[in-house]
């Protein structure tokens, strides 16, 4: 299990609420427009949990003005209500409820935000998104680069808010204080991959690369047995490649080739059976659940875990721990 660090403010004090966020998401000088200081109301919960981090922030009775230094990790900004807007030297984003926007990683930006509103943030390890950068497009983590603040599409946006929606609930509105080490590293890839997908990135650009060279079945076999042997650990692709002393660009290639699924899939697929042989030898009486055993086996999302065990061993799972 691992321990989600909480933190809660509500305050008058417009000072202190800067100094909190500044500590929290970047350094950034902060001035202030207040009307009538009797109004003033600010809030502030987050929850991380191995780096991953969702926040839930309310500014009402003021204007809150940033000069915001570069952030330290890839960060992101969903909009419940209000309006505001960040400008850097390459573009002014503007951005009201509904809208998410990314802040920048690479510049420092001026962050406008009129009294009135409240937005979630979702912050993800700076390794993580490299990490899945590197094995998914063979970008080395020094060239990884967002483009833009501005998601692709609608579209995209309406699916990045849906996965952050989805972590914020895990992790924030739950008050659970731990979490299974598998769902912590499971929601952390989840949020790196949907912020690769949704705001414009190198991994987009990236020209064709050569392959990477011949992995032997054997090197294949030992990073499958290091993946069998460790379901239930939260070990990452770079783990499994030097298991096997090959890079994990390569490895990818040949478990495609062999397998025809990536090593991270494999490795779902090794909880899953898991999970289906815990369910068999479950009794419900003593108090065992399908969300339970799901959480243990990395799936945060009982419905996700009863869609992937429907699909892979077609009965539901409350089925199988019946019987």
């Amino acid at each position: 299990m691992t321990a989600v660090e909480r933190i809660e403010l509500h305050t008058t004090d417009m000072d202190l609420l800067a100094g909190v966020v500044r500590q929290q998401y970047a350094g950034h000088a902060a001035a202030f427009r207040c009307a009538d200081p009797a109004t003033v109301d600010g809030r502030l919960r987050t929850a991380a949990v191995g780096g991953l981090t969702a926040g839930m922030l309310g500014y009402d009775g003021f204007e809150y003005t940033a000069h915001l230094d570069p952030v330290p990790a890839p960060t992101t900004v969903m909009v419940l209500r209000g309006t505001g807007s960040i400008t850097t030297g390459r573009q002014e984003q503007r951005f009201t409820a509904g809208d998410v926007t990314m802040l920048p990683a690479d510049q420092p930006s001026l962050g406008q935000t009129m009294a009135g509103i409240r937005y979630v943030t979702l912050q993800v390890p700076l390794a993580a998104v490299h990490a899945l950068a590197e094995e998914e497009a063979g970008v080395p983590a020094g060239s990884l680069r967002f483009e833009s603040t501005a998601p692709l599409s609608a579209a995209r946006q309406r699916a990045y808010a849906s996965t952050a929606a989805f972590i914020y609930r895990q992790l924030l509105t739950s008050e659970t204080t731990q979490l299974h080490a598998l769902v912590a590293q499971t929601m952390t890839g989840l949020a790196a991959a949907a912020m690769l997908e949704t705001f414009p990135n190198t991994t987009m650009m990236a020209a064709p690369r050569p392959g990477p060279g011949w992995v032997t079945p054997a090197s294949v076999r030992r990073a499958a047995a290091f993946i069998d042997e460790h379901a239930g650990r939260p070990v990452t692709v770079a783990d499994f490649a030097a298991a096997a002393g090959v890079t994990p660009r390569a490895l990818r290639y040949a478990f495609r080739r062999r397998y025809d699924i990536t090593p991270a899939q494999y490795q779902r697929q090794a909880r899953l059976e898991r999970a289906h042989l815990e369910l068999l030898s479950a009794d419900p009486r003593d108090g065992v659940t399908v969300a339970g055993i799901a959480r243990k086996w990395g799936w945060a999302s009982p419905s996700r875990f009863t869609a992937a065990y429907r699909q892979r061993f077609r009965a539901d799972p409350g089925q199988t721990l019946r019987t």
